[in-house]
């Protein structure tokens, strides 16, 4: 805007969207990060928004950094300006309560639900990367020279230190470090072994990252002895039960 105050959120156009999915299973954590570019008011659009909406669907937690009240709005008004009704997901986040649990809003949650501050001024300070090469207010001047991957690839880094800061968020609040450490650990593994995400390697080498992986190795080691220690205990206890 002239008076360089940020744009109303109606008068945005969503133009990429990023996606940092982080899953546990018994065989341990698996990732998916992607993003998507598409201009607006075309089929591009729409399967874009469409994919967000599928993908909020299907996660167990949905985690932004101010999305409740500003992308998920943004997404919403799109979806509307292109007839596309069909979007439940996104409809039940961008309506979703403040103080409810339904949407994990790291914006309000770091902040206790008072003034918020910026996703940067949080990331630095716990050693995670952000921004690396993009800030959000260069994305319309880098649209309209063309520069789209240089945005797609912005996106999927603030998806993936969004990712980061709520594993950070999960550990404090639950007090067990494992679940910053061994997830952390097992995401610079994965972006290691993906060409595709070599932009990443900032999260790799992050003091955060670096700090959690030889804890995680740590933890892991514990876990298996005590698995060993009970498997053990337990084969004595038969044994004994056998013959008495």
């Amino acid at each position: 805007m002239a008076d360089d105050q940020f744009p109303p959120w109606p008068t945005h156009q969503p133009v990429a969207v990023g996606f940092a999915e982080a899953r546990q299973s018994a065989g341990g954590w698996t990732f998916d990060i992607d993003a998507m570019v598409a201009m607006p008011g075309t089929t591009d659009e729409a399967a874009m928004i469409r994919e967000a909406d599928r993908r909020m669907a299907a996660a167990e937690i949905v985690t932004t950094f101010n999305g409740r009240q500003f992308d998920a709005l943004v997404l919403r008004l799109a979806a509307q300006r292109l007839q596309l009704w069909d979007l439940p997901a996104l409809a039940d986040h961008a309506a979703s309560n403040r103080f409810g649990g339904e949407h994990a809003d790291l914006a309000d949650l770091y902040a206790s639900y008072g003034r918020k501050v910026s996703l940067s001024s949080i990331c630095d300070q716990i050693g995670i990367p952000v921004k690396t090469d993009v800030h959000g207010s260069q994305v319309g001047a880098l649209w309209a020279t063309g520069e789209h991957e240089r945005i797609r690839l912005y996106v999927m880094e603030d998806a993936v230190a969004t990712l980061c800061l709520y594993l950070a968020w999960i550990a404090g609040r639950s007090g067990d470090e494992t679940l910053v450490t061994r997830p952390l650990a097992a995401l610079a593994q994965h972006i290691e072994a993906t060409p595709e995400l070599s932009h990443l390697q900032p999260f790799v080498d992050c003091q955060l990252t670096t700090w959690a992986r030889p804890r995680a190795m740590v933890a892991d080691i514990t876990a298996a002895l005590r698995r060993v220690t009970n498997r053990l205990k337990r084969q004595e206890e038969e044994r004994a039960f056998a013959t008495s």
